[in-house]
C-alpha cells in the first residue's frame, strides 16, 4: 500500500460553477468558515472548501499519523490528485495560508493564483503572548505530553478561553462566534496540538521567492492571533504579491467584514 492510499479522504463542500477555487481553513476551524466567500463567488467560480484531517467533518486521525503541516500538505495533494483538480486559485486562512504557500511551492503548476488571509508565514503565532515560542519550549513539550486531557478540558469548560485566540469574538457576529466555538469542540486533540506545534516550527521566509503565482494578501491591522507583520512580510517577499491591510480588523477578517473581503477577492480573481 502506497502512502497516498493511506491518506484518508477529506470531507468537502462545494458551491457555484465556473473555474475551480480551493479553500483551506485554519487551525481548529473547518470549511464552514468560507460560507460568506462561497456565497459571494458562486456566480463565477466553483468553490471547494475542504475540512483538514481531524477538523470539521473529515476523518479523525489514525494513531500513527503525525498531523503536522507536512501531513496536511500530503492530504491536500492527494485530494487534488484523486479529483483531477487543478484549481484556478487556492485561498487559505491562517494555517491554511501557510498550507497554500507550501502547496504552491510543492506543486507550482497546480494553481494560477493565491489568496492569503491572515497567513502564518514564519511560524509566528500570537502578538501579546508569543505562542510560537511557548509551544516550542520545554514548558510547551511538557504540556504536549499531557495534551489529550488538556484539550478535552478546553473543549468542555474552557472553550471560551481558546476561542479568543482565533480572533476577537466581539468583532464578529453571533453566528460566526458560535461556529468558531463549535469548530473548536469538533477538533481532534492531536490535530489541534500537532498542528499548532508544527506551525510554530515552520519558516517559509527563505522559500517565498520560489512562489511565482500572483498573490493577494489580506491582513487585519489589529490581529492579535497572527501578527499582521506575517502577511506583510509575505507581500514584500513574494515575487508577485499585493497587500490589503484592513484597518481595525482582527484575525477573522472574513467574518468581521465579509463584503470588503469578498469584493477584494472577486476583483483579484477577475472572473471571466
Amino acid at each position: 500500500m502506497n502512502s497516498e492510499t493511506m491518506i484518508p479522504n477529506l470531507h468537502f463542500t462545494t458551491s457555484g460553477r465556473g473555474p475551480d477555487v480551493l479553500l483551506i481553513h485554519g487551525w481548529a476551524s473547518s470549511g464552514a468558515m468560507w460560507t460568506p466567500l462561497m456565497d459571494g463567488l458562486r456566480q463565477d467560480f466553483h468553490c471547494i472548501a475542504v475540512d483538514l484531517i481531524g477538523f470539521g467533518d473529515s476523518p479523525r486521525p489514525e494513531p500513527h499519523h503525525e498531523l503536522d503541516i507536512a501531513m496536511h500538505l500530503q492530504s491536500l495533494i492527494a485530494f487534488c490528485e484523486r479529483r483531477h483538480l487543478r484549481p484556478r486559485a487556492v485561498i487559505g486562512h491562517s494555517m491554511g495560508g501557510m498550507l497554500s504557500l507550501k502547496l504552491a511551492q510543492a506543486q507550482p503548476d497546480l494553481m494560477d493564483q493565491l489568496v492569503l488571509l491572515a497567513p502564518v508565514v514564519r511560524g509566528r503565532i500570537g502578538k501579546l503572548v508569543e505562542l510560537d515560542k511557548l509551544v516550542t519550549s520545554d514548558v510547551g513539550d511538557y504540556a504536549i505530553q499531557r495534551s489529550e486531557a488538556l484539550w478535552k478540558l478546553v473543549q468542555s469548560d474552557m472553550v471560551d478561553v481558546i476561542a479568543p485566540l482565533l480572533g476577537r469574538p466581539g468583532m464578529a457576529d453571533e453566528h460566526s462566534i458560535l461556529r468558531i466555538r463549535q469548530d473548536v469542540k469538533r477538533s481532534h486533540w492531536r490535530a489541534a496540538v500537532h498542528g499548532i506545534r508544527s506551525i510554530a516550527r515552520e519558516n517559509l521566509g527563505p522559500h517565498l521567492s520560489e512562489i511565482k503565482q500572483p498573490t493577494l494578501v489580506i491582513v487585519g491591522s489589529r490581529d492579535q492571533t497572527v501578527p499582521p507583520e506575517e502577511g506583510k512580510y509575505a507581500a514584500e517577499h513574494l515575487p508577485q504579491a499585493e497587500l490589503l491591510e484592513l484597518a481595525g480588523l482582527s484575525h477573522q477578517v472574513l467574518d468581521e467584514s465579509p463584503r470588503r473581503v469578498v469584493d477584494a477577492v472577486r476583483q483579484f480573481l477577475k472572473p471571466t
